[in-house]
């Protein structure tokens, strides 16, 4: 079980005294972020840069806080490059993705990307062409979709088999001669992000060993000089054992022991993490309100649902959540006692269920419960309008009393 810190409990209750509607929010600990990104950073060797993927969780305020103590961010859109405007001539930054349009990669040149993640050859020759017509070398790493050893995938992999990220080994060559006979492209490395949802650091150092001698022997053979390696992102968040996450000490550990690997002789190794730096200071809160029987299963209806908080559907998982006592919940409100019970939101859809046979010693109507882990990828990648129902309250938690 997750601790839940007294003033995120204090911060819900009085969320819910001060409106008289059910309350549904989400609550962001900008303290305990903090403390997170500092100890992740100073555990870092100086030598490997750790970029923020802003698709992880966009929110402004949280954005500055990361800003403040990561290397650098990594946007995925034109919208993402907008987003990080404040802090582009505080901080360097990374423009990645698949699809990226023409006036994105204008766009990045102008504003003085660190590094273009060029995906496939038809989008070098796009690259290429906005860097001509702009007199201007374009600074790239090329994507690599490396094949696999199948033990060191996870559930979500990108690389080592058919996906739409990264080019393909029989075409990698020729692409890679093609970058560097261009005088309009800088060729900085490669980029390689592999996987996502990676619980285990043993089985993490283990493919970064791969990949680091993948990366090594490509640059020798075609003559590149790696000043820039990046390995991607793809720390996971447990979120079905939360008391057993990702063991980040082993993983820094592991990597002062890599860098004197052939492939970082000459340069940087770079990583673009997302959801393991911002999703522990976040909770999205619902209100209890029905109790209700339905073939031998009990359920709790609570205010808002998957609209706000997709995370749990989106990756296949009963979400681990607390439950508060409501400050208006009234004396004689029928009350379920040890029992087991479905959280559902208010949505037209059997799908909109956060939780399953979550065991409560008592729930009422008027309760709260509390969902710890949803400070990335929830209120972001939901579906917003379905039923127009209205956003959830924010709030953030700027000091600890």
């Amino acid at each position: 079980m997750i601790e839940i810190p007294h003033a995120i409990r204090q911060a819900a209750l009085a969320l819910q005294r001060d409106t008289e509607a059910p309350l549904a929010a989400y609550l962001y600990d900008l303290p305990a972020l903090d403390a997170h990104l500092e100890r992740l950073r100073a555990d870092l060797p100086e030598r490997v840069e750790l970029y923020y993927a802003v698709k992880a969780n966009p929110d402004p305020r949280l954005l500055g806080r990361v800003a403040a103590v990561v290397d650098g961010l990594e946007v995925a859109s034109g919208g993402e490059l907008d987003l990080i405007a404040p802090w582009r001539g505080e901080k360097p930054f990374l423009f990645g993705g698949p699809g990226k349009l023409d006036e994105e990669i204008a766009a990045a040149l102008t504003q003085g990307v660190a590094a273009l993640h060029v995906e496939s050859a038809g989008e070098l020759e796009r690259v290429i062409a906005q860097a001509e017509a702009r007199r201007q070398a374009a600074p790239v790493l090329l994507r690599l979709n490396p094949r696999l050893p199948a033990a060191m995938r996870t559930r979500l992999t990108m690389a080592g088999q058919a996906t739409a990220f990264g080019i393909d080994p029989e075409t990698l060559p020729t692409v890679i001669e093609r970058a560097k006979a261009s005088r309009w492209i800088d060729l900085q490395g490669f980029h390689v992000h592999a996987l996502s949802h990676q619980l285990d650091a043993e089985r993490h150092l283990a493919m970064l060993d791969h990949l680091l001698d993948t990366c090594h022997a490509l640059a020798q053979h075609h003559g590149v000089t790696l000043r820039t390696l990046n390995l991607g992102g793809g720390i996971g968040v447990n979120y079905r054992e939360p008391a057993r996450q990702y063991d980040w000490a082993r993983f820094a550990a592991g990597l002062h022991e890599r860098l004197h690997h052939p492939a970082l002789r000459e340069g940087q190794l770079r990583f673009e993490l997302g959801r393991y730096l911002t999703a522990f200071c976040g909770y999205y809160l619902m209100e209890v309100m029905d109790l209700k029987r339905n073939h031998g299963q009990w359920f709790a209806i609570c205010r808002g649902g998957t609209h706000q908080f997709r995370l749990p559907p989106a990756q296949g998982h009963s979400h681990p959540c607390i439950r508060l006592a409501g400050c208006r919940t009234l004396p004689g409100t029928p009350a379920l006692r040890q029992a087991e019970v479905t959280v559902a939101g208010q949505l037209c859809t059997p799908k909109d269920i956060l939780a399953r046979d979550c065991p409560v010693e008592t729930l009422a109507v008027g309760d709260l419960l509390l969902f710890p882990l949803a400070g990335a990828y929830a209120w972001n990648i939901s579906h917003q309008a379905f039923l127009c129902h209205p956003a959830p309250r924010f709030h953030y938690l700027e000091e600890r009393p």
